[in-house]
């Protein structure tokens, strides 16, 4: 079951739509600026820190797309600029939030939260839990989840397992 090709948010209307060969820069970019300030304040040469993000952002499109092959890879746009990456796989049995990044300039706007009602209510609809795991140090997408009501269901050093399910 796909998702929508659109859907309000304080933002205003975003827009979805599929992955393109010419989004890898804005892809790499995104996934850069989410890997958070303590990489820019490790004592690493600049060219090697950037060649360590290049090789994890690789080994991160590898290992999704062999993982969830029949997920859907996204871009989320606001105004036609892409905003955003999210990738859901829908297995049958839950909905797998497998990633979801919005730029910084754009965080704690609404967009995530619109987002996540979203596919909450698609989740409710096909009487399937919401499944993601959220990054041990990422407190407001933690604390977003929880106040949606997701609850956490596992640990591990560096993520915390959350679902969930229409009561």
């Amino acid at each position: 079951m796909p998702g929508p090709t659109s859907l309000p948010s304080p933002l205003g209307e975003l827009t979805f739509r599929p992955e393109r060969a010419e989004d890898a820069d804005f892809r790499y970019a995104l996934f850069r600026r989410s890997r958070g300030p303590e990489w820019d304040q490790a004592p690493i040469e600049p060219a090697l820190l950037e060649q360590i993000m290049r090789h994890q952002f690789q080994a991160q499109s590898v290992g999704y797309s062999g993982q969830f092959p029949q997920a859907a890879f996204e871009i989320i746009e606001l105004e036609g600029e892409p905003i955003g990456r999210i990738v859901i796989d829908r297995p049958g049995d839950q909905i797998h939030l497998v990633d979801l990044a919005i730029v910084p300039a754009r965080r704690g706007q609404g967009a995530g939260e619109a987002i996540m009602r979203a596919l909450m209510g698609e989740a409710a609809a096909a009487g399937v839990p919401v499944r993601l795991e959220v990054a041990s140090s990422n407190d407001p997408s933690f604390r977003l989840y929880q106040r949606l009501g997701f609850r956490q269901t596992a640990e591990t050093p560096m993520y915390l397992a959350m679902e969930w399910a229409d009561a």
